[in-house]
């Protein structure tokens, strides 16, 4: 993990351990204030903290280090649980389930 680059939002840190810590910490971070109400539980302000875990994924690769796993892995979770509270649906996934209901439909008639 430590020959990648130490890089993320024009932000270049120390180490890539540095950079994992703070990228968690702020995911966590803007999670915590959704869920406390101080930040609105929209698509924008979970991207925020979406982008970084998906950075960290990026950075990773298939093997999460063993210090970090039980943190990323929550992060997911929770970020999960927030979008399933807001309803909020991908884009593509709301064209594909419409795309099948009007198949499904054009059968039935």
């Amino acid at each position: 993990m430590s020959n990648l680059s130490c890089k993320f939002d024009g932000r270049e840190f120390a180490s890539l351990e540095k950079m994992v810590e703070i990228l968690l910490h702020e995911a966590s971070e803007q999670m915590a204030l959704i869920d406390g109400g101080k930040k609105k539980n929209s698509h924008q302000e979970r991207a925020y903290a979406k982008w970084r875990l998906v950075h960290l994924q990026h950075c990773f690769g298939e093997y999460v280090p063993e210090q970090y796993r039980s943190t990323y892995n929550s992060l997911w979770s929770q970020l999960y649980r927030l979008e399933h509270q807001s309803n909020y649906r991908h884009p593509y996934i709301v064209y594909l389930l419409e795309k099948a209901l009007a198949q499904e439909h054009s059968h039935i008639e």
